[in-house]
Formats: structure tokens, C-alpha cells, sequence
């Protein structure tokens, strides 16, 4: 029933917004282009007769009226730098064409539906932002001291986009006021593209923790003796070693990421003063996270005492494994075997808005196959075949939803 012309239509116009002449996405949260994209997206939910409303941390929501909690479907605008054109919005933009399917088809909707579009996912300032803040888990504290990596304040752009970033946690809404929440989008990696599915049914969102590590030694010319050297460099290496090879020794589904490592001064004949590197566990298990995180600390505790750096570490994330709705599984499934169309149960590796919301309401999410499994790249794409069927799908699950007791 969907239109995908339509669909693909928006998705198009949509990727000209803050396209980089690589072919990359850059729409950061509270950017001139992120600021673009949603006067854009407000008026495609304007144009197909949506209640719109912008709350008070900038997520954008589109509602077909109805009496009781209403049943949300959505992602987010934003990217990351030099990201892709799919990841966050072909979720919104699947979930505004089933509310015009909807409304132009006059289907029995005994619920109300809503399009949500979340602020920050990406964290510029705050990851999941818009979702934490729907949910009532932000602070005051988080919110003051928020800057993006560039050094600008939250509440500087989220003023340029007409909004206060002292009124954010207003934002809160009462679980009860919410059905169900259904998360359209990219799976992010390789295993539906490997297998030929079309739909990933998400079982669960593996946890996520998250710290950022300083060690300060002594600049010196690259000449000194290695012995007497307060080298931070060689000691990051090290560190980040142990700690990988405690996660492969613990399970093989251990996920960790170093994706950020800055070295001061960074010239070829200088031994660093400091070194910053961010170390990313994920996994199911909370019990590995926690154990990665032990271990992390013992490390940095062994290092502290057996040489002179100065070791800082802050914690950044920490987000423990969200188990998705049985029940809108089972939905999903149902959906997508009435449309024969097949369907495999997977995890999340990625982090999502569902795994926020999935805390506080019933969550499910649809996965769509990433080419090559690729993604928070250029050449992140996925085919519209697959982004048709997924999307028969979630108008199939709104539907049950919005029509279950």
C-alpha cells in the first residue's frame, strides 16, 4: 500500500541537505543543515494533514489523532560528519508515508499515531538527546555543561534553532501516554545483506559503555634515551591492548572500539605530552560490560601506580543491554510472514533511540539490510526493494498496534 516513489522521493530531497561534496552526509544536531532539514521535515508532516508539534528539545513529532496512548514510529534527522544518507531518516521518512497511507486511505486506526523525528541521536552534544529527554533522563547538569567537539555550547545552537535550553526537561512525557514504540531503520551491518533477508526482527540492543582516557606525561625531543621517558603514547598502546584482549578472551560477540585517538604535540621528532583516546564495550551480556569496565579500571589502577603519568578517564556512555518487546516481535514476524516476505531475528550492535525508549515503554525495531554492511560512511546504502518491504512491514505492525487492546 505504500507509495515508494513517494518514499524515495523524500529521501532524495531530504539528502540534499547538508550534502558534502564527497558524497557524504554532514547534518550535526542544531546545525544550519540539521536547522534546514527540519523546516523541511515539518512541512511534509504539514502537507499530509499531521498535528505537528516541536517540543521543548527540539524533537519534531506528527500525530493522527485518536483517544488513549498513541503508538510512536520514528528515528532522526541528524547525522554524523561525512555520514550516510540513510541511518535516522529512513526511519522518520518510513514512518511519516504509513501515517499518509493512513489518513489517505482512511484504514481503522482506533489509537493515535505519531511520527517522531529525535534531536541528537548522534550525539553532537548529548547522545539520544531528544529520546533521553522524552523519557525524563536528562540533568541539569548534562545540559549546562553540554559542548559539541568544536566547542560550542548546546545551549548557543539549540538558541539558533528557537529553542531554550533550559526548558528541555519539559520535554518529559508520561510513559502511560505512550502504547508502543517502533524504530524503523539500517541495520548497520553486514548479516541481513550476507543472508539475502529483507527484515531484521531486533531481539535485543547489545549495552553500551563508554569512556574517554587522558594520560599525561612528559614532551621531549625524540632523541632522549627510552629509559627516564614519561612516554603516554606507548602506554595508551598497551593499555588498549590488555583491555582488547580481555574482551576476546571473555566472548567473541565482545564488541570494542577505539575511535577517537589524538596525540599532542603530533609532530614525528616529538615523544607526546598527552595522548586522549575513547574506548567503546559493547555487548547482551551486562555482565561483560561490567567486567570489561573492571577491568579497564584495574588497568588504568596498575598503570597510576607503576609509572609518573597522569591518567584521567570520564565516563561518556552508559547504556546496560535493552531487551525489545516480546510481543511486538511477534507482531513484526506475523506482519512479515502474512506479506511473505522474509524475516530473520538478529541483535543490535548500535545504539538507537529504541534502546531508550525500549527502558520505558513497549519497543521494537525493524532492521533493513545495509550494503556491505556498511554505514556512518558515504557509501552507506540500502536497496529500495528491501526499504519497501520493511516498510509494508511497519504499516502492517503500526496497524496491529493501534488496533490491540
Amino acid at each position: 500500500m505504500i507509495d515508494t516513489q513517494r518514499l524515495r522521493s523524500d529521501l532524495e530531497e531530504l539528502s540534499g541537505i547538508g550534502r558534502l561534496p564527497t558524497g557524504g552526509m554532514s547534518r550535526p544536531a542544531f546545525s544550519p543543515q540539521e536547522k534546514q532539514a527540519r523546516r523541511w521535515f515539518i512541512g511534509r508532516l504539514e502537507e499530509a494533514g499531521l498535528e505537528v508539534k516541536v517540543d521543548e528539545a527540539g524533537n519534531i513529532t506528527g500525530r493522527l489523532p485518536g483517544p488513549g496512548p498513541a503508538v510512536l514510529s520514528g528515528s532522526h534527522l541528524d547525522t554524523i560528519e561525512n555520514g550516510g544518507a540513510f541511518d535516522g531518516a529512513l526511519g522518520v521518512l518510513a514512518a511519516l508515508e504509513c501515517a499518509r497511507v493512513i489518513k489517505e486511505r482512511n484504514l481503522s486506526c482506533p489509537s493515535p499515531v505519531e511520527v517522531i523525528a529525535f534531536s541528537d541521536e548522534e550525539e553532537a552534544f548529548i547522545g539520544f538527546l531528544g529520546s533521553r529527554a522524552l523519557m525524563g533522563q536528562l540533568s541539569d547538569k548534562e545540559l549546562e555543561e553540554a559542548r559539541n567537539p568544536q566547542g560550542l555550547w548546546l545551549s548557543e545552537a539549540m538558541a539558533e534553532c528557537g529553542l531554550d535550553v533550559g526548558a528541555v526537561r519539559r520535554a518529559g512525557r508520561d510513559p502511560s501516554t505512550i502504547k508502543a514504540f517502533v524504530e524503523l531503520h539500517i541495520e548497520q551491518g553486514p548479516i541481513l545483506a550476507q543472508r539475502g533477508v529483507s527484515v531484521g526482527v531486533v531481539a535485543a540492543i547489545k549495552g553500551n559503555y563508554r569512556y574517554g582516557i587522558t594520560l599525561r606525561g612528559r614532551r621531549d625531543h625524540a632523541g632522549v634515551p627510552m629509559k627516564g621517558r614519561r612516554d603516554p603514547l606507548f602506554a595508551a598502546l598497551a593499555l588498549i591492548e590488555k583491555i582488547r584482549a580481555h574482551g576476546s578472551r571473555i566472548g567473541s560477540e565482545v564488541l570494542m572500539t577505539v575511535g577517537r585517538f589524538t596525540v599532542e604535540p603530533g609532530l614525528e621528532n616529538v615523544i607526546p605530552g598527552s595522548v586522549y583516546f575513547s574506548v567503546d564495550f559493547r555487548d547482551e551480556n551486562p555482565g561483560v560490560l561490567r567486567s570489561l569496565e573492571g577491568r579497564l579500571f584495574d588497568e588504568i589502577g596498575r598503570l597510576r601506580s607503576e609509572s609518573s603519568l597522569e591518567i584521567l578517564q570520564q565516563p561518556l556512555l552508559k547504556i546496560d543491554p535493552v531487551p525489545l518487546s516480546p510481543s511486538i516481535q511477534r507482531a513484526i514476524k506475523q506482519a512479515a510472514d502474512q506479506l511473505d516476505i522474509d524475516w530473520l531475528s538478529l541483535q543490535s550492535g548500535a545504539g538507537h533511540d529504541a534502546q531508550v525508549i525500549g527502558q520505558f515503554v513497549p519497543t521494537g525495531m525493524i532492521f533493513v539490510p545495509s550494503l556491505g554492511g556498511r554505514s556512518h560512511c558515504p557509501e552507506e546504502h540500502t536497496e529500495w526493494r528491501d526499504i519497501e518491504r520493511a516498510t509494508e512491514v511497519l504499516l502492517a505492525v503500526i496497524l496491529r498496534l493501534a488496533a490491540a487492546d
